[in-house]
C-alpha cells in the first residue's frame, strides 16, 4: 500500500522499523527508533496539509498530530539531555 498517490512501499518499511525494536535494546536505541517514527509521522503531516483545505477538519486533526509528535519529539530531547547530564 502506497503513503501517497505515485509512491510505493508503506506497510512493509513500519513492519521492519518494528522488527528491531524489543526488550534487548538499550534505551538510546529505542529513543532513536521512536524519533524515527515521529519524523515520519510529522512529515507526513506536513505533505497532507499542504494538500488539505484550511479551516477544516481534516486540516485541524492534522494539526493535532502534527503538534503531538512535535511534543512528543521535545520531550524525547529533554530526557536525552537530563540523562546525559547525570553522566
Amino acid at each position: 500500500m502506497a503513503d501517497f498517490p505515485g509512491e510505493r512501499g508503506g506497510e512493509g518499511r513500519y513492519a521492519q522499523m518494528d522488527s528491531k525494536s524489543g526488550p534487548d535494546l538499550p534505551a538510546w536505541m529505542v529513543e532513536h527508533d521512536l524519533r524515527n517514527k515521529l519524523s515520519v509521522i510529522i512529515g507526513n503531516c506536513d505533505r497532507l496539509s499542504e494538500i488539505t483545505e484550511k479551516n477544516t477538519e481534516h486540516a485541524r486533526r492534522l494539526a493535532v498530530i502534527h503538534d503531538a509528535a512535535e511534543s512528543i519529539v521535545k520531550e524525547l530531547t529533554e530526557h536525552q539531555r537530563n540523562m546525559e547530564a547525570k553522566t
